[in-house]
């Protein structure tokens, strides 16, 4: 068996096929709105033209929210209180209130931060690498 032509010919199939991509832990080295991303140990950078971001990760993002509960342990430390108790405005001292109850609150959760250098992301690729997807931060357990 000729083992130099079946090394070549190992050589040049390799060299025809394409990279694989896939999900990968990335660092950010720059923070948005520039935000800028490496992988692979630093070996390739993501810029910002290669790359979209989950909505959550912006620092304008908001969310509507309604929210029903039980308040299981409630304590108010009151100082006093300007009520009417007959003629003209009484002050009564109110010390501590306890108590339980049910609770109900509609709002909005705005995020106020976002990706800041250091922070581990998790990346995914389009189908030949050419844009990414910034899908959430983590972080690592251990050092």
């Amino acid at each position: 068996m000729n083992y130099e032509l079946a090394m070549a010919k190992m050589f040049k199939k390799s060299d025809s096929e394409e990279t694989t991509f896939e999900a990968c832990i990335g660092t950010v080295i720059k923070a948005p709105p520039e935000t800028t991303i490496t992988i692979w140990d630093g070996e390739v950078t993501l810029f910002p033209h290669m790359l979209y971001m989950n909505d959550r990760l912006y620092d304008d993002y908001t969310r509507e929210f309604d929210i029903v509960g039980n308040i299981t342990e409630i304590t108010i430390d009151a100082t006093s209180s300007n009520i009417e108790a007959g003629p003209g405005p009484h002050k009564h001292s109110h010390g501590t209130i306890k108590g339980k109850g049910k609770y109900k609150a509609i709002g909005t959760i705005i995020n106020t931060d976002t990706l800041k250098v250091g922070d581990y992301v998790k990346v995914i690729p389009t189908e030949k690498g050419q844009k990414w997807f910034i899908d959430s931060k983590y972080r690592k357990v251990k050092e």
